[in-house]
């Protein structure tokens, strides 16, 4: 794991932390309402997006069906942002977030992780004949990052002489460089895939900021829900079935997420 990466600070997080335990714990409201409420991503291919049918799809999407399927209930989605996702959480729209939810010790005082089920890298992308090797290139340039994301407080704390231009999502933030609002972006893995199927060949990673785990959210305290997402985790990942949905939208095998996240636990112990 990038030791810059858990560096970083995640402004105003801690102030969203709940103060006492919720009053009714979520697996027992799942089990009297006899569905799960799924917090997921609707334009971040290919975790969390919606099909050509307006249906929720990717692998978060996939993740979420398996949980259905581990506790024998259908699973409604609710399509979440990355500023809005802890809220929906907090304020009970939503069981649990499936919402590429990379893990840091600020966000941690503010929900409860799972196991890490994804490792996501990020970069910095720029068109292929702009020369960007480091952070210090990016000075006096334009930079796009989705509000909230952790390419926000990422670059926000490392490109501190460039101009960061903030978008909704992460949609909008490749079409900013696509238009060119912005100069360079910050971006998962898969930022370059998306921006060549629409400019083949004229953008690239420019360099890697480093990578964190993912792991789904649940509200603080709820030891019970999140044993329970934990075992199922364990469960999806020694019967292959997640080892195959990774395979499907990643093409790669499930990593080994086993190192330690200062200041993160996920196993409420």
């Amino acid at each position: 794991m990038n030791t810059l990466l858990k560096s970083i600070a995640v402004a105003g997080l801690a102030s969203l932390a709940l103060s006492t335990v919720a009053a009714a714990q979520t697996l027992d409201a799942v089990k009297e309402r006899g569905k799960i409420i799924v917090g997921i991503q609707g334009d971040n291919p290919p975790y969390g997006f919606l099909d050509s049918q307006g249906q929720n799809d990717g692998y978060d999407a996939g993740v979420a069906r398996l949980l259905g399927e581990y506790l024998g209930l259908p699973v409604e989605f609710n399509i979440v942002t990355n500023q809005n996702r802890i809220a929906a959480l907090q304020t009970n729209r939503v069981d649990v977030i499936f919402a590429t939810l990379s893990m840091t010790a600020e966000r941690a005082e503010a929900l409860q992780y799972t196991k890490p089920y994804a490792e996501q890298p990020f970069y910095v992308l720029a068109p292929k004949d702009m020369e960007v090797t480091g952070v210090e290139d990016l000075a006096g340039k334009r930079i796009g990052v989705p509000r909230g994301a952790i390419m926000d407080l990422q670059l926000t704390a490392l490109a501190t002489e460039s101009e960061i231009l903030r978008f909704d999502d992460d949609s909008s933030n490749v079409q900013a460089l696509l238009s060119g609002q912005v100069d360079a972006i910050g971006g998962s893995m898969f930022y370059e895939e998306r921006l060549n199927q629409q400019a083949d060949g004229k953008f690239e990673n420019k360099f890697s900021t480093g990578s964190l785990y993912v792991g789904a959210g649940t509200r603080l305290n709820d030891a019970e829900w999140t044993k329970t997402l934990n075992a199922f985790l364990d469960d999806a990942t020694a019967n292959g079935k997640l080892g195959e949905l990774y395979q499907k939208w990643f093409s790669m095998d499930l990593p080994e997420m086993t190192t330690p996240v200062e200041g993160v636990n996920w196993t409420l112990e």
